[in-house]
């Protein structure tokens, strides 16, 4: 905003929009002139309480820069901008009579001009003062045109998440806060960063910045500065109006604003330290209370990643170890159990029971063999429905006439233990048995899954050598030496 300049020998107020001529015409900014201003006498009664102001023109006038500007202008307003008068050393009785004066016209114009579009910043508003420095009247700019000068020293009295009233309650908060502790309680200088302190109540409590403070007046600001909770119910918000109207009674009386140093009551030592102990867990707990909010609301799709993979790597080792709960073991059986559960698992086509049998690899080729008989079976019994079973378990068979289907497996199965004893923990045995096999699959064949079912059956004798070992307790096969019968 310019100062008041001459015009033809004339006293007027004009709005520097930036623009060039050329600039000015492409944006039609020329549809602003007719946005009115307003001046406000809140000591008057209806209808001389509000009047409005309107721009006469707009001229080139030479800007800041020595370049070429388009300037709206209108009648002159004597005074001085709000903004100015908070950053200058003013008396303090001064600017809070100055503020008194802003909170009764934003009250007078929401009584008698409610769907007025009230510009909340500073260095909106021209305070023109009577003898003593009385503040009288306050002129409100055009919104749409002192838009363009808005300094970050001005965003930082107004909350863009509010509206009407409330808004106008937060400024005067701010501005109340401003000149009774001297600092401003939002003063983020990055934009963001600001409006996420204002919607965040990320501020020092008042009676926290100025002990001794009237309690009433830290209550109501603190009210009106706190954060947003847009899920508190209507019927319990105090509206914006009724707390403009109380921070008014405290700072006013009788129609006349009081001393700013009747509002603070200097405290006892004991409690200048107590509050200073709390101020200082106050802005601890604060501080990691906003960062913690703001990391999770600003990386949630991280968060939710992480956890996702979190939560699904806990459901896959879940999963194995109840797999490998679910395996067979041979806990409790004797060493020949294990023989017998190993070379039953060739017929059974049970390669899990022969895994758990072994160890270090020991029968590796004989549970090769057995995977893929299984697979064999499994993928017949996909492709025909009802197919009969692929083998026959050899050492189910009782002798006589072979059975229609194929036999595989150990049949007519001898233990002969040969050395060793519980104690040592290591076992050798010799196995007997007569290895049964589909006589159209060779030991190649027998790997393949997309072989043809078989028909027959040839006896292989053979004859093994085992050591068993103890292994957590539990024995297991160690290494099998086949001394006689075909290799698998």
């Amino acid at each position: 905003m310019t100062p008041n300049f001459e015009i033809d020998g004339c006293t007027v107020l004009g709005f520097d929009t930036g623009l060039s001529a050329r600039a000015f015409a492409q944006s039609k900014f020329a549809q602003f002139l007719t946005e009115p201003g307003l001046i406000v006498r809140p000591a008057e009664a209806p209808p001389n309480r509000v009047a409005l102001w309107k721009a006469s023109g707009v001229r080139e006038e030479t800007g800041a820069g020595g370049e070429p500007t388009m300037v709206i202008w209108g009648p002159p307003v004597e005074g001085e901008r709000l903004d100015t008068l908070l950053n200058e050393n003013q008396p303090p009785d001064n600017v809070l009579a100055t503020v008194s004066l802003w909170i009764q016209a934003i009250l007078a114009l929401g009584e008698d001009a409610p769907e007025s579009n009230i510009p909340l910043w500073p260095s909106a508003a021209i305070i023109a003062q009577g003898s003593e420095g009385r503040p009288l009247s306050i002129f409100f700019a055009p919104p749409s045109l002192i838009k363009r000068s808005i300094t970050p020293n001005d965003e930082c009295y107004v909350n863009p998440a509010l509206n009407g009233m409330e808004a106008a309650t937060f400024t005067a908060a701010a501005l109340l806060y401003r000149v009774l502790a001297g600092v401003l309680p939002f003063s983020a200088a990055n934009t963001s960063v600001l409006h996420e302190d204002m919607r965040d109540g990320n501020f020092l409590p008042i009676h926290l910045a100025v002990p001794g403070l009237d309690s009433r007046l830290a209550a109501l600001i603190h009210a009106a500065l706190g954060p947003i909770n847009h899920e508190r119910p209507a019927s319990e918000k105090p509206s914006g109006a009724a707390l403009l109207g109380e921070l008014l009674k405290v700072i006013q009386t009788g129609g006349q604003t009081v001393a700013a140093a009747s509002l603070v009551q200097p405290p006892s030592e004991a409690d200048r330290l107590l509050l200073e102990k709390e101020k200082a867990q106050f802005l601890k707990i604060k501080t990691a209370s906003i960062k913690t909010r703001r990391f999770v609301a600003r990386n949630t799709a991280l968060l939710m990643g992480a956890l996702a993979a979190v939560v699904a790597a806990i459901f896959i080792v879940y999963s194995i170890f109840s797999s490998r709960a679910l395996l067979p073991t041979t806990e409790g059986m004797d060493p020949v159990q294990v023989i017998e559960s190993y070379y039953q698992g060739f017929g059974k086509l049970d390669h899990e029971m022969m895994d758990a049998c072994v160890i270090g690899g020991a029968g590796k080729n004989d549970i090769s063999a057995v995977v893929s008989f299984f697979v064999m079976s499994k993928t017949r019994q996909a492709y025909e429905y009802n197919a009969p079973p692929l083998i026959f378990p050899a050492h189910k068979w009782q002798g006589g006439d072979l059975p229609d289907t194929p036999l595989f497996g150990a049949a007519d199965l001898r233990v002969e233990w040969l050395a060793g004893d519980y104690s040592g923990g290591e076992l050798r045995y010799k196995v007997d048995y007569t290895f049964w096999i589909p006589e159209q699959l060779t030991a190649e064949e027998a790997l393949s899954p997309d072989s043809a079912p078989p028909s027959g059956s040839l006896p292989y004798p053979r004859s093994d050598i085992l050591t068993l070992v103890r292994k957590k307790g539990n024995w297991r096969i160690a290494e099998i030496n086949r001394v006689l019968g075909m290799e698998t």
